[in-house]
């Protein structure tokens, strides 16, 4: 009878291991609130110019910054949005976003004579998920 309460124990404690290693796993994905649009934005790692990270503001607020190899997702209420990003110059991007949508967003790099211009391109929902599965996660707006 001892050896099978001890067995039990042991039982019981894997399976609450489990439980909570796939509720944390559940819980470090975005899942998309029906009252906001989900924005993935994110930098590759061959983005040119990788020492230069890339400002990125909606609306004119600071939202975060993208260096080379990460992204981060933020949370936006549905409308209009003008995403800028700046590094030695400046370049926007205007989204009507929708409630519950979920948007992949890419910055690029292009040095152009002694500048680093950014840009901001909107990409099918595939390639960006695609994306940042090899990409280091920010944690900004979470």
């Amino acid at each position: 009878m001892k050896n099978l309460s001890g067995q039990f124990r042991i039982l019981s404690l894997l399976v609450l291991t489990l439980v909570t290693a796939c509720t944390s796993l559940q819980t470090s994905q975005s899942v998309p609130a029906p009252n906001v649009a989900t924005v993935y934005l994110y930098r590759t790692h061959e983005s040119p110019g990788g020492a230069v990270g890339v400002d990125i503001k909606d609306n004119g607020i600071d939202i975060g910054t993208l260096q080379d190899g990460t992204y981060f997702i933020y949370h936006a209420n549905p409308g209009q949005h003008v995403f800028t990003a700046t590094t030695d110059t400046a370049s926007t991007q205007n989204l009507n976003l929708q409630a519950g949508a979920t948007y992949y967003v890419q910055a690029r790099v292009v040095r152009s004579q002694d500048l680093f211009q950014p840009s901001l391109v909107v990409v099918f929902d595939l390639q960006g998920k695609t994306a940042v599965q090899n990409l280091n996660r920010l944690n900004y707006h979470e």
